[in-house]
């Protein structure tokens, strides 16, 4: 008997409240920020702490101290790291004297790969008040080396700050009464084709970006769709609400040109001095400064939630008709509708959306389990909507940044498999099983329904033995429904049952690639669902890859 997590069905419904919808007519950005949460000690102390990046992992947080206890000059850079994203951030630890100085050190952004850390100061051996320099090192488990100063194409004699794009090829720059501006500080691009060429002569970012007042501390997405920066006036900038507030422009890829900037809004920013602000590196978490009533210190820093806004029609609820106002834009570049990946999409309304959606849509619309299999350590994965956790079995490997939507598991063809406490029992009628998968060999399955007292198991969701193509054998094996859509070859495929009480259907990547009609005896089905293997862990019958996001639903 296999052992399995006992099942406790629980119903929990949470309203968020006090988040702003972050759109205007000519600019929507599609998602909202819950309230900022201080993330207490040991990141915030009574000084004065300001994010500046984290790592492509998520587990390295770079953050800016001053006069902390250990620092080398007024403000130093400082990193605080983590062994998963599930952990809580560590004691900050300072960069010491090879970054630092005894002056000021901050506004830090590193690249994808770890291995260059960009950052201003205003240390001796530069070309003005304040210049950009990088650091680089050989791995991540080395030290960071002598900082080097960029060339006179970004540093003048005059003051620069900025920071560089994940993929080390567009550096966000920050430059003051430059010609060809359109206010005292503004925002300017250089690029350049390799990390080995030299950097461009910066270009403004326009209007829609740039204002008649200032515009500075930068952070960039890992993505490049998402840019937020802070307005320097004090409180002057048209809209603003407070001493100073975070403001945020975006587009649907890295080479569409920004949309109008607007202020984040409420929940955000307050009457006090709010930025500057880091995105996490998936895109769900805003880290932000802020002096707020409520913090530590003379600064803290502070997370907000990211959430994309899935209520299309605006009626309080996420339900069918959101669902069908989705399906409504299908293919197009609708902004409503372009929510995934989140939180800010990616200029297309397709399955990526619909994931999105389907996090949210009220419970009574069918989703009856949910496994993201985004944990990232551990033998359980959660499901998400409810109680139906399953025990990881093997030596399965939790794989957080590889996955079609965020993590994903790789099981290892031998004895890995997922063996959640959920029974599929087709004369319940209708049901559908849907799962992300990549990898695999012929033979090999998805899904499987376990036998019981009465009857044998059945492979749900398979690839076909002679050639990979997507079969299932739900109920009957010896009349398996076979597809001519091969789902083995690497590639990321989503891959779905459908029973309808009559037919079976399969389904590859949104698209219905084979359909059958049968009658199966009136009898209850009482197999437990099992994931990447066969209905009696048949050797051959274990999947080699990975498989993410898997859904069940019952309408």
């Amino acid at each position: 008997m296999k052992t399995r997590i006992q099942k406790c069905r629980i119903l929990i419904v949470a309203v968020a409240i006090g988040i702003l919808p972050v759109w205007e007519s000519d600019a929507r950005a599609d998602f909202v920020f819950g309230i900022p949460v201080n993330l207490g000690p040991p990141i915030n102390t009574a000084n004065e702490e300001t994010p500046a990046c984290i790592s492509a992992d998520g587990l390295e947080f770079y953050l800016v101290c001053r006069d902390r206890p250990g620092g080398h000059g007024e403000s130093d850079l400082w990193v605080s790291k983590r062994t998963t994203t599930a952990d809580k951030w560590g004691e900050p630890v300072n960069l010491g004297p090879t970054v630092n100085t005894d002056g000021e050190d901050q506004q830090a952004s590193i690249t994808s790969d770890g291995l260059e850390l960009y950052f201003n100061s205003d240390r001796s051996g530069g070309m003005g008040d304040w210049d950009i320099w990088v650091s680089r090192r050989a791995s991540r488990d080395e030290p960071w080396e002598e900082p080097i100063l960029l060339g006179p194409t970004i540093n003048t004699a005059a003051f620069e700050t900025g920071v560089v794009s994940g993929d080390g090829l567009n550096l966000y720059l920050n430059l003051i009464g430059q010609q060809g501006g359109h206010g005292a500080v503004d925002i300017w691009l250089s690029t350049r084709a390799t990390r080995d060429e030299a950097w461009s002569m910066p270009v403004n970012l326009g209007a829609t970006v740039n204002s008649a007042f200032h515009e500075a501390m930068n952070s960039i997405s890992a993505d490049s769709l998402l840019l937020v920066f802070c307005d320097l006036a004090g409180g002057l900038q048209p809209n603003g609400l407070g001493d100073r507030d975070i403001w945020m422009t975006t587009r649907s890829n890295a080479v569409e040109t920004w949309r109008k900037a607007i202020n984040a809004g409420t929940s955000i920013n307050s009457s006090f001095l709010d930025g500057p602000a880091v995105i996490s590196t998936e895109g769900h978490s805003l880290y932000l400064k802020s002096d707020r009533p409520g913090g530590l210190g003379g600064g803290d820093i502070w997370k907000a939630s990211i959430e994309p806004v899935v209520d299309f029609n605006r009626d309080g609820k996420v339900d069918a008709q959101d669902m069908s106002i989705l399906v409504y834009h299908w293919h197009t570049s609708d902004p409503l509708c372009d929510i995934g990946p989140p939180p800010w999409g990616d200029g297309i309304v397709d399955i990526q959306d619909m994931s999105v959606l389907s996090e949210y849509l009220d419970p009574g619309f069918g989703r009856i389990a949910h496994w993201k299999l985004d944990e990232t350590e551990g033998n359980v994965a959660y499901d998400s909507i409810g109680s139906d956790h399953a025990n990881v079995h093997g030596e399965a490997v939790w794989q957080p940044d590889i996955g079609m939507l965020a993590g994903a598991l790789a099981l290892d063809g031998v004895d890995d498999y997922i063996a959640p406490m959920l029974i599929l029992n087709p004369m319940d009628k209708p049901f559908r099983i849907l799962a992300w998968v990549k990898g695999g060999a012929p033979g090999q399955v998805i899904a499987s329904q376990t036998p019981d007292e009465f009857r044998p198991g059945s492979a749900y969701l398979a690839a076909d033995p002679d050639d990979g193509t997507l079969l299932t054998g739900m109920m009957l094996s010896n009349m398996p429904l076979d597809s001519d859509v091969a789902i083995t070859d690497d590639e990321w495929h989503e891959v779905g049952l459908e029973w309808d009480g009559e037919r079976r259907h399969l389904m590859v990547n949104d698209d219905q690639v084979a359909v059958d009609e049968v009658t199966l005896p009136a009898l209850d089905y009482t197999g437990y669902l099992n994931i990447g293997t066969g209905p009696e862990n048949e050797p051959g019958s274990f999947w080699s890859g990975l498989i993410d996001d898997v859904r069940v639903y019952k309408k």
